[in-house]
């Protein structure tokens, strides 16, 4: 049975969020919730990871997007996904949406290995590697019609990162903190060259009280074939 204060957590997350979850996706979440929790214990794969920090920080932040109504038809790739963040709480509240998960690191690659067989979540596919080789790989080069991304790198970083790997008229959904106005400010010539523009942004408080902010970039032409660069340039020597 599951404990009252996390359904307290849940059914506030379902009212913010307009949400209309059932049992199954509840049970889900929690699951996914106390995996965290124990995997943390033994690597730090989020620096809070009490229960309401949890809920109120990283899966009420992950589906925040499902209020916006802004994640269109087609396979969604969530880059640098780490913990899973936004890429499974996304995936059981759209069960029927193909959603792939990008890292670099392995012992993450392992642990979601080990939720999507859990949770037992079909359509989630694992791809292990850096974002610079992946968006030189022909086959999902220019793929994805959504790609999100949560506390990765700068914007001026991430750009670089996403936008081979989206299609064109494809949108990207980068989470950012009180900083997103500066760092979109920095990323401007950036999204000029791999072919992207800011298309809408939106500001919200976490329920804990801090601020967030998502900003949408569409692809809207096709990304020169000299980007992304080689692994590691992207952050050493960022696009200006």
């Amino acid at each position: 049975m599951m404990d009252i204060r996390v359904r307290s957590l849940l059914e506030d997350i379902e009212i913010r969020l307009k949400l209309s979850l059932n049992d199954r996706q509840r049970t889900q979440l929690v699951q996914y919730v106390e995996m965290l929790q124990e995997e943390t214990n033994s690597q730090r794969l989020i620096g809070d990871a009490t229960t309401a920090s949890l809920y109120y920080k990283h899966i009420y932040d992950s589906l925040y997007p499902l209020l916006l109504k802004q994640l269109p038809e087609g396979e969604i790739l969530d880059l640098g996904t780490g913990a899973g963040l936004p890429g499974i709480p996304l995936k059981i509240c759209l069960p029927n949406r193909t959603i792939y998960l990008m890292d670099a690191n392995r012992r993450r690659i392992n642990f979601l290995r080990k939720v999507t067989r859990e949770l037992n979540l079909s359509g989630l596919n694992l791809l292990a590697g850096r974002a610079e080789d992946w968006g030189r790989d022909t086959a999902y080069r220019e793929r994805f019609t959504v790609i999100v991304s949560r506390a990765v790198a700068p914007a001026v970083v991430l750009v670089e990162l996403t936008l081979p790997l989206s299609s064109v008229g494809g949108l990207v959904l980068f989470y950012k903190g009180p900083r997103g106005p500066a760092e979109f400010k920095e990323a401007a010539a950036a999204l000029q060259i791999c072919g992207g523009v800011i298309e809408d942004y939106w500001q919200y408080d976490l329920p804990t009280g801090e601020s967030r902010s998502i900003y949408m970039v569409i692809k809207n032409k096709p990304t020169p074939n000299d980007y992304p660069r080689r692994v590691g340039k992207p952050a050493k020597d960022p696009l200006r």
